[in-house]
């Protein structure tokens, strides 16, 4: 017996007897999935599988039915077509014995490639792995802090498992080929079926399931700078902001670390570190930049010379997890095995109204936003105040942590959090960073592996990624640094953070005026990346952008050759340097036109290049008919600024035009820009406001050009507010603006 769905785009066949599901498009009858299977498994008994059916009740949308196993061991089955997808419902009756694991079982199509589960630090495509779906305190290999149960395959579907438990996910590995199997320990499983003709459809279709990010602060897209936390005081705090002006170095946050605090938690700065907070803050907001503190969801006890009184508190009040025996469980709680205590239990209403009223203090002092640590230490066998265990809680813990923080950073002016640990749901309240990296070029461990940390992260629902400038343990050499800082200037966020060494002015005065360089691009970008922060904040679509997202019917963009390279936004091909010792770089251009970002040289695509890549250099390439926007003239904050001698962003703008085919770009603000090839004609409207604009064709002469506005011809100005000589400047404001060349000839 064969039953049908039809969807506007697919139809969805299920034959009953033997259990089978397909997916199939409409128009040309391609399959996209196959579900071949059903397993449970008891602990007294090895997988057994549910083949036959029998259906109970089905209208158009909804269908109900109940699988059997040859001894007569049944599981409901419900099927529910949702906007979003197909949702699929598995469940144990509960008079029957508990499955302790429960697996459906897919096709794997030959070369079909596999894509998302969170942040990973190995690989992009995931077909031939084995994947665990259980938060851990580790960023190597196939173990990450962010595992999300979701993933999009080439061949045209994504899925989402909803899940809390431990998950596991075998994506046609080396023994089993031909088989997708989620393995889900639990007796009951539910799953969303996710067609879509592109990743970016399936892509926002789940970030609208998990939950899509406000658009951040305009703040957090500039540089951030944190100070050693074995080391960080008031003191260095003022050093910072004074070296960072003397040395022109942007900057527009500042991360006080770990052990501010007087214990943890006492949410009190240590008047012996931070003698006077209030004025520090003060300080750091007259000079632009905004405050963002270390927390983490523990209380240690025990901890050398740091008063326990506060652990003691919560231990009265109830506020923290308990062992099966109702006593509060003590275990280790970071990477140093001698740090123990308990964490707070976010089940609890109490102990979540007394950390969220302590958090709240410290927005009234003038905070910004956290800085969210660790949340990976929820052991199997706690037990929770609203009765769950570690079991329900471990990947869930993560989530709840990051939700009830953000709620308070979002009142009053928007703050911000940075998180390191989460699960599905979490992509609604936080920024990530990619955690804890050697300060190496490790394959495993080091910038290699934040490459890859980045991409998959936006393939799973988190636009906003930053990782340590330099690593977090141990001090990293002149060249990693400055190649991490390379790569921090394309990221959503670019950050200067580690245990160690990590402020520019500490390396040699070339690495110096490196980083001077790239903090400032990415200051100065900040048009472009807000652009894309407002599309990802609409569409849950990522700012840093793995290959398969903009050219899915590329097969090399799937390949495993150019996981390394990535798209920042739409316009850009950015390649990393993630080794040592070499000064030039491949980058894998898809067919179309492409030009160098740095010199505007013509390069046609298809075909893999082999780039300049000097200590200086990090490879971008530009696809032709690109407009790249500008900050005009270059500040060191993008925020407001009372202090003297420091230069705050404006409206004002610099367009970069890359010629050899038609262009537009649309700012956070409206404002368009539209580029006509043939006719060699910029447009502009729409500004809601008026405002300098400096254009250039980057690798053309600079020729003069004609500005009309509604028809009429206006005045213009030879130079960028930079002082750049090849832009030629003019005013805008909501009318219609035409910049018209005279000269066509590239150089």
């Amino acid at each position: 017996m064969i039953h049908k769905f039809e969807l506007p785009e697919y139809s969805l066949k299920i034959n009953w007897q033997p259990f089978r599901c397909e997916l199939i498009t409409r128009d040309d009858q391609r399959p996209v999935w196959q579900w071949q299977a059903v397993r449970f498994r008891t602990g007294s008994d090895g997988w057994q599988a549910l083949e036959m059916a029998e259906i109970i009740s089905s209208d158009g949308s909804d269908c109900r039915a109940t699988l059997i196993s040859a001894n007569q061991a049944e599981i409901a089955l419900e099927i529910s077509l949702q906007p979003h997808g197909i949702d699929f419902t598995l469940q144990s009756p509960p008079s029957t014995d508990c499955e302790e694991w429960l697996a459906v079982d897919f096709a794997a199509q030959p070369a079909e490639h596999y894509f998302g589960f969170g942040e990973r630090f190995d690989k992009l495509d995931q077909r031939g792995e084995q994947i665990e779906l259980w938060v851990k305190n580790k960023a190597v290999g196939t173990e990450t802090y962010i595992p999300i149960p979701f993933f999009f395959s080439s061949a045209g579907y994504g899925l989402h498992i909803d899940t809390v438990v431990r998950c596991i996910a075998r994506m046609a590995t080396p023994d089993d080929p031909q088989v997708v199997s989620i393995r889900n320990a639990a007796p009951d499983l539910k799953f969303t079926l996710i067609p879509g003709r592109t990743p970016k459809e399936i892509l926002a279709h789940y970030s609208a399931i998990a939950g899509r990010p406000l658009q951040l602060p305009d703040w957090v897209l500039g540089p951030w700078k944190s100070l050693d936390w074995q080391v960080a005081d008031q003191a260095g705090v003022n050093e910072d902001i004074s070296k960072q002006h003397e040395l022109n170095l942007p900057v527009t946050v500042k991360i006080l670390d770990a052990r501010w605090e007087v214990a943890y938690h006492t949410f009190e700065f240590d008047p012996n570190k931070f003698p006077d907070p209030e004025g520090m803050i003060a300080r750091l907001h007259a000079n632009g930049s905004r405050l963002v503190v270390w927390i983490s969801p523990w209380m240690a006890v025990g901890n050398g010379d740091d008063p326990d009184d506060a652990f003691y508190e919560c231990v009265e009040r109830g506020y923290l997890v308990k062992n099966s025996a109702g006593e509060v469980y003590i275990h280790s709680l970071a990477n140093n095995p001698m740090l123990v205590g308990a964490c707070i239990d976010f089940t609890n209403p109490a102990a979540v109204a007394w950390w969220q009223d302590n958090l709240r203090q410290l927005v009234k002092l003038g905070v910004d936003g956290f800085n969210v640590d660790f949340g990976e230490q929820i052991p199997a066998d706690a037990v929770f105040y609203d009765g769950r265990t570690g079991r329900e809680m471990h990947n869930e813990y993560p989530r709840l942590y990051n939700q009830l923080t953000y709620e308070v950073a979002q009142e009053g002016q928007p703050g911000v959090l940075l998180s390191r640990s989460g699960w599905h749901g979490s992509q609604a309240f936080s920024a990530i960073w990619a955690g804890d990296q050697s300060s190496d070029f490790a394959d495993t461990s080091g910038l290699r592996s934040v490459i890859i940390a980045g991409q998959s992260a936006g393939l799973s629902g988190f636009p906003y990624w930053g990782s340590d400038i330099g690593g977090y343990f141990g001090n990293p050499s002149d060249e990693v640094y400055v190649r991490w800082a390379q790569l921090g200037a394309f990221s959503p966020i670019m950050m200067v953070h580690g245990a160690g060494r990590r402020e520019p002015w500490t390396f040699s005065p070339q690495t110096l005026d490196i980083y001077r360089r790239y903090a400032q691009l990415h200051t100065d970008l900040f048009p472009y990346i807000q652009a894309y922060a407002a599309v990802a904040a609409q569409t849950g679509l990522p700012i840093m952008r793995a290959m398969p997202l903009e050219f899915p019917d590329d097969p090399a963009a799937w390949s495993e050759e150019n996981q390394h390279q990535y798209c920042f936004g739409a316009e850009l091909i950015v390649a990393p340097l993630y080794y040592g010792f070499s000064r030039e770089r491949w980058v894998y251009l898809p067919a179309g036109g492409w030009r160098d970002f740095w010199t505007g040289e013509l390069i046609p695509g298809d075909q893999t290049v082999t780039r300049p890549a000097e200590i200086d250099t990090i490879p971008v390439l530009v696809r032709a008919g690109s407009i790249i926007p500008w900050l005009d003239p270059s500040p060191e904050t993008l925020l407001p600024a009372t202090a003297a001698g420091v230069r705050s962003a404006g409206d004002d703008l610099r367009i970069d035009i890359y010629p050899g085919a038609d262009g537009e770009f649309q700012l956070a603000d409206e404002t368009n820009f539209s580029w006509r090839e043939t006719d060699q004609i910029l447009s502009i409207s729409n500004s809601p406001r008026a405002r300098q604009v400096s254009v250039r064709r980057v690798g053309f002469e600079a020729a003069p050009g004609k500005v009309f506005c509604d028809g009429q011809p206006i005045p213009t100005h030879p130079g960028s507010l930079n002082g750049e000589a090849d832009y030629v400047r003019f005013q805008v404001d909501d009318r219609k603006y035409e910049l018209r060349w005279e000269s066509q000839n590239d150089e």
